[in-house]
């Protein structure tokens, strides 16, 4: 069959209704969309839907509070971490002011994704390896508790995939009420990213028999610092 005209036609003459000639009219929908008022309330639903499906998070306002939130959750790990391997953090060539400060005064290096390795591949073993990955955030979703990242070449999507535990930072003034907010956001791009991650909590799958497993296509802990200036 040549082209779609013939393709239609052959499927009426089966269906024994006439060639349509003119495409159907559009059905208009107005669909209610979840709003919020402002930002704290943005960011308080986004961090009680977070947490809720398993991922840790914490609101900070200084580099102090920063510091503080990473030693509660991280203690000495590091430390032992990069006994055996010096690459265990692996982060964003660029993070959030707060995040560089914080990770500078705990003296905990961080292994800058593009610039770890020449080839690329080898750059995915170096994540594959890593104990943390470390990334800031484009856009959070409040309704769904959804960190939203884009790819860049200097950024990596690997390591938010492929070590075990993912810390993310957020400007509060990101996270949005909807995913159609964010969508809007993306179009507004002009020329999309290759790719968006969509992290809601911890990697989980029940493929198997219904049988709920953690940490099987992605991270197994899921950390998410909300910047409030």
């Amino acid at each position: 069959m040549s082209n779609t005209s013939d393709f239609i036609s052959n499927l009426a003459a089966k269906l024994g209704r006439p060639t349509p000639t003119e495409p159907p009219p559009q059905v208009e929908l107005s669909v209610p969309q979840y709003r919020l008022s402002n930002t704290a309330e943005r960011v308080s639903i986004f961090m009680q839907n977070w947490q809720a499906l398993g991922g840790k998070g914490a609101i900070v306002r200084s580099a102090d509070e920063t510091l503080q939130c990473l030693k509660e959750w991280f203690g000495e790990q590091p430390i032992a971490w990069f006994k055996e391997n010096s690459q265990a953090l692996l982060a964003w060539d660029t993070l959030p002011t707060v995040a560089e400060s914080a990770f500078s005064s705990l003296n905990w290096p961080l292994t800058r994704y593009s610039q770890s390795a020449f080839d690329p591949h080898h750059r995915y073993s170096i994540a594959a390896n890593a104990e943390l990955g470390i990334t800031g955030s484009d856009w959070g979703i409040s309704l769904s508790g959804t960190v939203v990242v884009k790819s860049d070449p200097f950024r990596g999507r690997a390591i938010s995939l492929l070590p075990p535990r993912h810390l993310s930072f957020i400007e509060s003034t990101k996270i949005q009420d909807n995913l159609f907010n964010v969508l809007e956001e993306v179009a507004a791009l002009g020329s999309p990213p290759a790719a968006i991650e969509m992290i809601s909590g911890p990697s989980r799958t029940s493929d198997i028999e219904m049988d709920l497993s953690i940490g099987v296509h992605g991270p197994i802990e899921v950390y998410v610092i909300v910047i409030d200036h």
